[in-house]
């Protein structure tokens, strides 16, 4: 009789995980010999590494983890049953602690630490391991809601058949049976010892199918633990899944959701109360079907939440409500509204600085959604029950009420300054805590820190300033380990022309200083002395300033590593202040450990940025002269909302210089990015300079509807909006129905049509999508594309070429493909390496993702690959180009005017057309090339493809879509706007 093992191990597989191999070597290496391993799914490729593994092949259902984890439990023969992750690593003792833990309890699980793997995982044993807590449960123990992972659990096999635990099939989830486990199990053991590393995460799963599983949970937690409803229904109803799940109800619901919606509203009163006003209102209208008025409350929280404040209601108990949409609607309950929770403090240490034995704090507290201006601020340090008090002087912050991102409450007199006497401080941990009175409303607790980590020896006090934890100070640490000073930044200042100079002691170990922020890099020289190294960081090699954002400091060393560069501990006691050089203002931040970063942002002042100013700035308007007033003779340009020198506002505006030199041309910059040609004035947007310019200025002229909140046109001034493409794709007013794409509401989009004067229209199909897609009925002139002028100039396309190192025999194929809405960040279809290496020597292949996602990309470049992303004119490189490659981009419409064939790799054409964005005409039919759906496709086209058989074709899509384009284009509008 063969005796059963003590533990099953159940590994779901299906086939290709990266870490597999290692996860099945930690299992082998297990110090628990009585076990089997079941490696069940689609296992191939692996190879068991010893007769304890087994394999079990699944068909139908063997790549889902939630399957393959059931039927390897059905099958399991051991006294006790685990889980594994074919992507963790499992310490060598972990099942051997477990199992006899269970052992010697009688418990129903068992449970460890679960951390992330990392290459330095050894170290993590160092770390003092919290007390085990054998025969708990998790109404004792609620922390075991926090991680319901089941990769560091094993149960006891008995008990896992009596309630026929399972895993859901289509979902990669574990809290659906460990968190029924524990409630129901009559204890469990909890090891202190971690007994799983993981690697890696795992692929989303659907919201829909997690909402209805947390749901499905609660339910549980309601029958038999309701001392622990209050907090997981919190979660769940503060979490991303039902956020996603309530954005995504529009006005037919099917019957599966709206069962799910309905079960909302059964969730635990206790959190309902506890949630911000917004989210209650969500829950209550999905839960009721109230789909119509989700939806405008949709529509409010993208628009108008910021503009919205508290209301103080009620005779006897006045209590106060926020002032949102249904307010005063009677099949509401008043308690929807009430602002208690929405009235949190905000409290902020933004800096400290160590002088003459004592410490200087800055920083500022406030009520969010009340004044500050007769508000009380306390402060304190707490250490347990023990409190030392501050005394509080209060100053000015405009800058916090105009980063608080709403428009309704100020607190400009939120800020204050204390003073800690560290020879007077008693020994043991302090956190600095707040409080504030306003209006009635008293909010404690404590305060955060600003971005970034600062920590730093202050005598015998280690002072911690961390944007989670804030301020704490304590010992300081016993003998602290000491890094090399060799390559420390020690000394670190602003020179005259904006350049961050760093300095530093003994040799640098690199040749070059780079700063990275996402897939961007730029880099700057090291001046090495005998004794010390010098690095001056300003413009890039383009000439630009860095770009907003926050950069990682590295020191690129002669291997070729990436290493951080770090400051030195008495810099990071006193880093150098904020510093506006042009048009940024850049920050010095730092890490635990000293890693150097910079925070660039915009050089706007506090009544220049954020709903707040554009408030005042939008009733300060509503003073400036209403009659016909005298105008300067100057023009201001802005496309892509101050993003770019380029596209139809360039052209018009080059044309103007030209032909009227004593016109004005001031162009619009919204992050300093592109350089502008003599003579002309580039002014910040939302700047006063921008205000200025929009104020006085007789003509403006834009591509898109950028216009800032407080513009109100002046009479006189003539609005001329040029658009930026022919639309294939649905716009404005025609978006209803789409679920993906980005509305502007309407009457924002009313006013921005509102200010038009002219709009530019490249052909009669064109002028009649625009009026429909933007209630247009201004007037309209088919002039043509202005950007386009360049496509008629040879002179420009060898300008071009010259500009990206190309000869002239060589073909030219771009690749610039749209932006998807339903994307976040953005990916390409089309494999540009592959593309590259598959073509001919003489061919060059230029990438240029849409700008809107290309910052986020890495595109490889090479002798026969170009990244052109940044390039500045979309219009110069279709200009240079011989062949173009995209999708459903504007830019065909352009190349249409030079009669090269265009290749059109169209691989999610139904779902771009039917779900996404929706389309004017049908574009399988008048695409003037083939319309392919694989990269194969696009390759053999290319390489092989007779592009003249689509002349005819390309004949009619010209025709009909940009019959005007001449060359002259910029000239006419110049004509008619000034005549």
């Amino acid at each position: 009789m063969t005796v059963p093992p003590r533990l099953s191990v159940v590994v779901p597989l299906h086939g290709g995980e990266e870490h597999a191999e290692e996860c099945l070597e930690s299992l082998r290496d297990q110090t628990l010999d009585d076990m089997e391993v079941i490696l069940v799914g689609r296992p191939r490729g692996l190879r068991p590494p010893d007769h304890r593994f087994t394999l079990l092949t699944l068909g139908d259902g063997g790549d889902d983890p939630g399957t393959a984890r059931n039927a390897g439990a059905a099958v399991a023969t051991g006294r006790y049953l685990a889980f594994a992750d074919p992507g963790a690593v499992v310490p060598a003792g972990a099942y051997r602690a477990l199992v006899g833990a269970l052992d010697h309890t009688g418990s129903d699980l068992a449970c460890g630490r679960i951390r992330s793997w990392t290459p330095y995982a050894p170290g993590q044993a160092a770390v003092p391991a919290p007390k085990a807590r054998l025969r708990t449960h998790i109404t004792r123990h609620q922390k075991l809601l926090d991680d319901p992972r089941a990769g560091g659990t094993v149960f006891r096999r008995e008990f896992w058949n009596r309630h026929g635990f399972a895993f859901p099939a289509g979902l990669v989830e574990d809290f659906p049976v460990t968190i029924p486990a524990h409630v129901l199990s009559t204890s469990a053991d909890v090891l202190g010892d971690v007994v799983c590393l993981t690697r890696g995460s795992r692929p989303p799963a659907d919201p829909l199918r997690r909402l209805r599983a947390m749901l499905e949970v609660s339910d549980l937690l309601g029958r038999h633990a309701p001392q622990l409803r209050t907090a997981y229904d919190l979660r769940l109803a503060e979490g991303p899944d039902l956020e996603a799940v309530l954005d995504a109800v529009r006005d037919r619901v099917p019957d599966g959701l709206a069962e799910t919606l309905s079960r909302l509203g059964h969730l635990d009163p206790g959190a309902m109360e506890r949630l911000p006003v917004l989210r209650r209102l969500q829950i209550h209208f999905a839960a009721h079907g109230m789909t119509g008025e989700l939806a405008e409350l949709r529509t409010f929280a993208a628009s108008e939440i910021r503009h919205r404040g508290v209301l103080r209601r009620g005779l006897r108990r006045r209590r106060w409500y926020l002032d949102y949409p249904f307010r005063r609607d009677p099949r509401l309950p008043r308690s929807l509204f009430d602002a208690t929770r929405d009235l949190r403090l905000v409290a902020c240490v933004d800096d400290v600085r160590h002088t003459d034995g004592r410490l200087v704090l800055a920083g500022h507290a406030y009520i969010a959604h009340l004044d500050s201006g007769r508000s009380r601020i306390e402060l304190w340090l707490q250490r347990g029950e023990e409190r030392i008090t501050l005394p509080v002087r209060r100053t000015r912050r405009p800058d916090v009420t105009a980063d608080s991102r709403q428009s309704v409450a100020c607190h400009d007199d939120s800020g204050f300054e204390t003073v800690v006497a560290l020879d007077a401080l008693p020994r043991g941990r302090w956190a600095l805590h707040a409080r504030v009175r306003a209006r009635g409303v008293t909010r404690a607790g404590r305060a955060t820190g600003a971005p970034g980590e600062r920590v730093f020896d202050a005598g015998d006090v280690r002072v911690c300033l961390t944007r989670d934890r804030g301020l704490t100070l304590g010992p300081r640490a016993a003998g602290a380990p000491h890094h090399d000073l060799d390559g420390q930044v020690n000394t670190a200042r602003w020179t005259e022309s904006g350049e961050l100079v760093l300095e530093g002691t003994g040799r640098c170990p690199a040749g070059r200083i780079v700063l990275e922020r996402g897939a961007e890099r730029h880099s700057w020289p090291v001046r090495q002395d005998e004794a010390t190294w010098t690095a001056a960081i300003g413009r890039t090699a383009e000439g630009l300033p860095l770009r907003s954002g926050v950069w990682r400091v590295l020191a690129l060393t002669p291997a070729g590593r990436d290493e951080r560069v770090r400051l030195s501990p008495a810099l990071i006691a006193d880093p150098p202040r904020p510093r506006v050089t042009g048009f940024h203002e850049i920050s010095v931040r730092t890490s635990h450990d000293g890693d150097l970063s910079l925070a660039v942002r915009p050089a706007l002042g506090p009544h220049e940025r954020g709903p707040y100013a554009t408030r005042r700035r939008r009733a300060a308007a509503r003073s400036w002269p209403r009659g016909r007033v005298t105008l300067r003779n100057a023009a201001v340009f802005d496309s892509y909302g101050g993003g770019q020198y380029s596209c139809n506002p360039r052209a018009v505006s080059e044309e103007l210089a030209r032909r009227h030199p004593d016109v004005e041309i001031v162009w619009v910059t919204r992050d300093g990015q592109f350089a502008v040609p003599p003579g002309v004035r580039l002014v910040l947007y939302g700047s006063r300079e921008h205000e200025e310019a929009l104020r006085t200025s007789r003509f403006v002229v834009a591509n898109r509807r950028t216009q800032p909140g407080w513009y109100r046109k002046p009479r006189g001034q003539t609005v001329v909006q040029t658009w930026h493409g022919t639309p294939l794709k649905r716009l404005g007013l025609d978006l209803e129905g789409m679920p993906y794409a980005q509305r502007v509401p309407r009457d924002e989009l009313a006013r921005q049509v509102a200010t038009w004067d002219l709009l530019l229209s490249p052909s009669p199909f064109a002028t009649s999508a625009l009026r429909g897609a933007f209630g247009y009925e201004g007037e309209i002139l088919e002039s043509g594309y202005p950007r386009n002028d360049v496509l008629f100039d040879p002179a420009r396309a060898r300008a071009a070429r010259r500009r990206l190192g190309l000869t002239g025999d060589r073909r030219v194929i771009l690749y610039a493909p749209t932006w998807r809405d339903d994307e976040s960040t953005g990916r390409l279809a089309l494999d540009p390496a592959r593309v590259a290496g598959a073509l001919g020597d003489d061919d060059v292949l230029l990438v240029r993702a849409h700008y809107l996602v290309a910052r986020d990309m890495t595109i490889p470049t090479g002798d026969r690959i170009r990244d052109v992303s940044k390039f500045p004119d979309m219009a110069d490189l279709l200009a240079a180009t011989d062949v173009l490659v995209t999708d459903y981009s504007s830019a065909m419409f352009d190349f249409a005017c030079t009669g090269r064939p265009m290749v059109f790799f169209a691989h999610d054409l139904e779902r771009y057309r039917d779900e996404v964005r929706g389309f004017y005409f049908d574009f399988e039919a008048e695409a003037p090339g083939p319309v392919l759906r694989t990269g194969d496709d696009v390759l053999d086209v290319l390489r092989h493809g007779d592009l003249g058989r689509f002349a005819a074709r390309y004949e009619r899509f010209a025709r009909r879509y940009c019959p005007w384009d001449d060359g002259h284009a910029s000239a006419r509008v110049v004509a008619r706007v000034l005549s």
